[in-house]
């Protein structure tokens, strides 16, 4: 018998209020904590099972194939869990946990709570922050696909010009680390106007540091800051006698990894106990150390970078335009100008110093020119009129010898150098001098 109308009609009524009650309503009226709780549940519910399966594990009894599974299986619960740490740790660093439990700052909590060190607590602090501007970043971390040294990257250099987001997180998913980290400094060399980037030289500059200690089990150890320029030509010294190390030990076959040759070019060449050097067989004896800088034409004339366009050692890193015209001779400069894709220009500007045109620049500058200034050793060569992109030959009339401490003025500070009437003249930066630019030493011999 089919209901009747009055029934239907009822029914109509009152089902769709029941739901509403039952269902609808609850879910408004539920408190985000309450579901959040869920959440902690069930991620304390997981931190068990894996502290558990950690406590039973025994690696040794399972095959290659199955503990090539779980290991990529636990890179991709790390890479979730690390996308969690920096989605929550700017709303966490807002409250006032930190403080009540008797830290100075959010950053030091935060290096308690993960178990590591202040800088790397300040730097998902940091990557924490910059995610708000950065959608799709978010998007892909919380998606698992980024690892939390990808994210660092890729924030910091997308901070700089937005737009590059997406090519970065491509970078991230078809190249490995060091590929991405590569581009992003290009990336962020590029954002710089020409002044934005001779104070990042100079920041560099300042910044610069040699550090040592001794691990817990002995070992020395130490660590250095240093500008690109400098770096590429300690490597360039570094890698030859490595090299020849190299050889030599492979003619006893003897193997050593690359680092440790690397570690005993850094000794001897220090302790001015170069084997290269000391080799009966002429061949083999390095040159001075030759720096190779591989510079967009178009940059190079303009005097800085921008949006897909490189000024770089490699290996190294960016370095800025202006930094490489000024550069001195005495680095052994080669300089790969590049137009389009092809090298159209290649420049070594140390060897554009003849041997008489160095002896006679010996001779008549045998200590710094800068006016009252008597250093008279490891003075560098400095051109001040030379024309790079056409790659011209430097005369007796364009060189100079300076002491490193005017060279960095002149290379960091804007300072000047130019021939006057009476003798070379010293001139301020525009703008004037904002520190004691006197020599920190002068030459007593």
């Amino acid at each position: 018998m089919p209901p009747s109308p009055d029934l239907v009609h009822l029914a109509c009524h009152i089902i769709p209020i029941y739901l509403l009650i039952n269902y609808v309503i609850p879910g408004v009226l539920i408190h985000p904590h309450a579901t959040l709780s869920s959440v902690i549940t069930v991620l304390e519910n997981v931190r068990r099972d894996v502290t558990r399966l950690l406590a039973e594990a025994d690696p040794d009894r399972v095959t290659t194939a199955k503990a090539a599974e779980l290991m990529t299986l636990f890179a991709e619960i790390e890479r979730l869990g690390a996308a969690g740490k920096v989605l929550y740790t700017r709303r966490a660093a807002e409250g006032v946990a930190w403080r009540d439990e008797g830290h100075r700052s959010a950053a030091s909590w935060m290096a308690e709570k993960t178990q590591t060190g202040m800088g790397e607590a300040m730097a998902v602090l940091e990557t924490a922050e910059a995610l708000k501007s950065l959608p799709e970043t978010t998007e892909a971390l919380r998606r698992g696909e980024l690892s939390g040294p990808q994210v660092k990257v890729i924030t910091h250099a997308a901070q700089s010009d937005p737009s590059t987001e997406k090519e970065l997180l491509q970078a991230a998913a078809t190249r490995s680390f060091k590929g991405l980290t590569a581009r992003a400094a290009e990336v962020r060399a590029a954002s710089r106007s020409a002044q934005e980037e001779h104070d990042h030289a100079r920041a560099i500059q300042r910044s610069r540091y040699l550090r040592t200690w001794a691990d817990p089990d002995g070992a020395f150890r130490l660590d250095a800051r240093l500008a690109p320029l400098d770096g590429g030509r300690l490597l360039s010294a570094l890698r030859d006698e490595a090299d020849f190390r190299f050889h030599e030990a492979r003619k006893s076959a003897d193997h050593e990894p690359p680092a440790a040759y690397l570690a005993d070019a850094l000794v001897a060449l220090v302790a001015g106990e170069p084997a290269a050097a000391a080799s009966k067989d002429s061949k083999h004896r390095p040159a001075r150390a030759t720096v190779s800088i591989r510079v967009d034409a178009q940059a190079l004339r303009r005097g800085h970078v921008t949006r897909g366009e490189i000024c770089h050692i490699p290996g190294v890193g960016p370095v800025p335009v202006a930094e490489v015209r000024r550069q001195l001779s005495d680095a052994w400069l080669k300089i790969l100008v590049v137009d389009g894709v092809e090298v159209s220009t290649v420049c070594h500007v140390g060897r554009t110093v003849p041997a008489h045109v160095q002896s006679a620049l010996e001779e008549r500058d045998p200590t710094c020119v800068v006016p009252t200034c008597e250093v008279g050793h490891g003075l560098q060569n400095h051109h001040f009129d030379v024309d790079f992109v056409d790659c011209k030959t430097s005369t007796l009339d364009n060189l100079a010898r300076v002491c490193r401490w005017h060279h960095d003025l002149i290379t960091y500070e804007k300072w000047e150098l130019r021939p006057g009437p009476g003798g070379w003249e010293w001139r301020e930066p525009p703008g004037g001098c904002t520190f004691e630019t006197d020599p920190p030493w002068r030459d007593t011999g």
